[in-house]
């Protein structure tokens, strides 16, 4: 059974409940993201970020050392995470 508010399809215009298009989470434990054809890279834990509702992907936005971090993970891998308590949804 899972445990994380149900996720809009951003092309369903009808779809009212679930998460905002943008809201705020913390990383709470190993959450990993793929760059290019790279090695999989942690998110930093404690990390405060901010998500973006995107077609089929949710983008995860933060600041390190004053520069900009955007990753995108898979809607399903996101929520994993979410059940998991690896990301913990704040507002």
């Amino acid at each position: 059974m899972s445990t994380h508010p149900p996720i809009p399809d951003p092309a369903d215009d009808s779809d009212t409940d679930g998460l905002p298009a943008r809201f705020s989470a913390r990383i709470a434990g190993l959450v990993q993201h793929r760059v290019g054809d790279g090695p999989l890279e942690p998110i930093p834990q404690g990390q405060e970020v901010v998500v973006d509702l995107a077609i089929a992907s949710m983008v995860v936005s933060w600041t390190s050392e004053g520069q900009p971090i955007t990753v995108t993970l898979s809607r399903e891998e996101f929520l994993e995470y979410v059940d998991l308590g690896a990301i913990q949804i704040t507002a």
